[in-house]
């Protein structure tokens, strides 16, 4: 599975990186200074494409370590809590900033999950939903996968995110792809299939904030279902340097900025649950 292989080897540079300041395209170089300590590791995008992910990972190396002087913003571990049961199927927020910091790439439901620092959802049935990433959970030193490598740290807060290079909401567990031949549980392996053909569900983005602020976006432009078709999420994607949204962006994602959230609403329509 082209996901699984960049998670995989993103995974095995991760553990041979250690950075500082902000990186830029998918990770980090080092430096250090008094003020600000950062880390940061090659980005794990679980994208579409595993032949960009090596280049943006060499780009993003050699533009790290340009910016470590960002504000701080207000947060900390005691203000989240990881959830990572569900009764339903985990919905997450995917998202690495303009030079691959605050990344976010799994589901805090997926076993084993070591990139998962999201605020996720649990779809249980037709209704809204909201996923995010706060500053605070993007920073939480998790007791079971350590604190994300993919971020950059001003004493105990994460800095701020600048611009965008993946945002997108994958609903792990409902789709049924002709191409998945898993036989476990949907809601936890993504190989299996799911219950649902995509062009059955209505979804639609209602909102995308940005600290508390609402974020201009081109509805007409988002793409949904079954983007990825070697797993059984359902993908909502507002942005993905290697999707088609890269061609004609939804958002203006050079001027999005926030420092302590990132949230985006959106409503499902046609589960049976």
């Amino acid at each position: 599975m082209k996901a699984k292989k960049i998670l995989a080897a993103v995974t095995a540079l991760s553990l041979t990186t250690v950075v500082f300041a902000s990186c830029g395209d998918s990770a980090d170089s080092s430096s250090s200074t008094a003020a600000v300590t950062t880390t940061t590791t090659t980005a794990a995008t679980t994208t579409t494409a595993a032949t960009t992910t090596t280049a943006a990972a060499e780009s993003a190396a050699d533009s790290a370590a340009t910016d470590s002087s960002a504000d701080t913003t207000k947060g900390s571990d005691s203000d989240y809590t990881p959830v990572k049961t569900f009764e339903g199927y985990d919905a997450f927020l995917m998202f690495g900033d303009g030079e691959w910091l605050w990344g976010n790439w799994q589901g805090q439901g997926e076993p084993d999950a070591t990139q998962a620092f999201g605020v996720d959802a649990d779809i249980t049935g037709d209704g809204e939903y909201t996923v995010s990433i706060t500053n605070a959970s993007i920073a939480y030193d998790d007791p079971d996968e350590g604190i994300n490598p993919q971020i950059a740290l001003d004493g105990d807060y994460a800095v701020g995110a600048q611009g965008c290079v993946v945002m997108c909401v994958d609903i792990i567990g409902l789709l049924n792809g002709e191409k998945l031949k898993g036989t476990g549980d949907p809601k936890t392996d993504k190989e299996t299939p799911g219950k649902y053909n995509a062009d059955d569900l209505k979804v639609e983005v209602k909102s995308i904030k940005a600290d508390g602020q609402e974020v201009a976006f081109d509805k007409a432009k988002i793409k949904y279902g079954n983007i990825e078709d070697n797993n059984n999420c359902y993908r909502i994607e507002i942005y993905n340097d290697y999707g088609d949204t890269a061609k004609d962006s939804p958002i203006d994602k050079d001027n999005l900025a926030f420092e302590d959230s990132l949230e985006i609403t959106f409503s499902i329509e046609g589960l049976s649950e």
